[in-house]
């Protein structure tokens, strides 16, 4: 007979971390699957300054903190990504490419990810001056020029951020006035925002870190200097492998109610992959300690259900 957990957490990021952790501590049988590492994309990022305890600490190492918190609750990590979910009977199934798992309950933290420009020089620069979170990372270019890439209410939102700290913003844009939250003089007010309408982004250079971005307008290629470059086209819900099983929105992010629950009775979503999410490492461990808490009251529900129909 094959191993029944009461909760498996596919995900094992800031929200399936802080998730393994309540579900631990009020006494359920938890596993969190992870595909990549323990921490999640916490491993990519370079320094973070805007969570609260830490005034600055490198990605991988909260990561780590994350990770050797549930080390110490000996909660198991299978490093394995969830590829097929599914209802059976009263059980949850999770296939994996190795093996079968079974749970009471489940709460996906599978995360999400950056749309990319796909120009060159993004690549070589992640980290040394491209950046996807303007919230995460605004506060490394204050006082210095930096161009924002998008034209949707996120990148917008980054400008309206960043000209509060940086000496110039730029904004590139090809849909000005096709944003749903902000009016076509929105920036009029902002002497150092600049807004480049109709701008297609081409070419990042620099040194050691970015230096300038080159963009066509007009059919003409042309250049500012800056120090950073955020891209803000968009994200993608790692969701993928979720489609018919719970629902989700247009966009693939999961819908859920205010305590994680989504459109299955034993099934909860948190971070980054649910519809609202703020995707910052704060309000991923806020939900998964809503998740995690919720999923174990399930999970009790679900075994006196049981004893009793015994």
């Amino acid at each position: 007979m094959e191993k029944i957990y009461d909760i498996l957490i596919v995900g094992g990021g800031p929200a399936g971390i802080s998730a393994g952790i309540y579900a631990k501590r009020a006494g359920r049988d938890v596993a969190i699957l992870e595909k990549f590492m323990p921490g999640g994309q916490l491993g990519l990022i370079g320094q973070i300054e805007n969570y609260a305890g830490f005034k600055s600490i490198d990605g991988n190492e909260l990561a780590m903190n994350f990770f050797s918190h549930a080390q110490s609750l000996n909660i198991p990590f299978i490093m394995e990504e969830g590829k097929e979910f599914a209802k059976v009977d009263d059980l949850y199934k999770i296939t994996t490419q190795g093996q079968i798992l079974f749970a009471k309950a489940i709460i996906l933290a599978l995360g999400s990810h950056s749309k990319e420009l796909n120009i060159q020089g993004e690549k070589e620069y992640k980290g040394k001056g491209v950046s996807y979170c303007a919230l995460c990372d605004g506060n490394f270019f204050k006082g210095k020029d930096v161009a924002v890439v998008g034209s949707g209410d996120s990148a917008f939102s980054d400008v309206e951020y960043l000209s509060n700290i940086c000496n110039k913003v730029y904004l590139l844009t090809k849909d000005y006035l096709k944003v749903k939250n902000y009016a076509g003089d929105e920036f009029s007010d902002k002497t150092n925002v600049e807004v480049l309408k109709g701008a297609i982004s081409q070419k990042i250079f620099g040194g050691m870190t970015v230096e300038s971005l080159e963009f066509l307008q007009d059919g003409t290629l042309k250049q500012v200097n800056v120090d950073g470059v955020f891209v803000a086209i968009g994200r993608s819900p790692d969701t993928k492998s979720l489609e018919g099983f719970v629902e989700m929105n247009e966009g693939g992010f999961v819908k859920t109610d205010d305590k994680m629950k989504t459109s299955l009775d034993g099934v909860y979503a948190c971070g980054d992959l649910r519809e609202g999410s703020l995707r910052q490492i704060a309000t991923a461990v806020g939900d998964g300690a809503i998740a995690g808490t919720e999923a174990s009251k399930y999970v009790l529900l679900y075994n006196y259900k049981h004893k009793n129909d015994k």
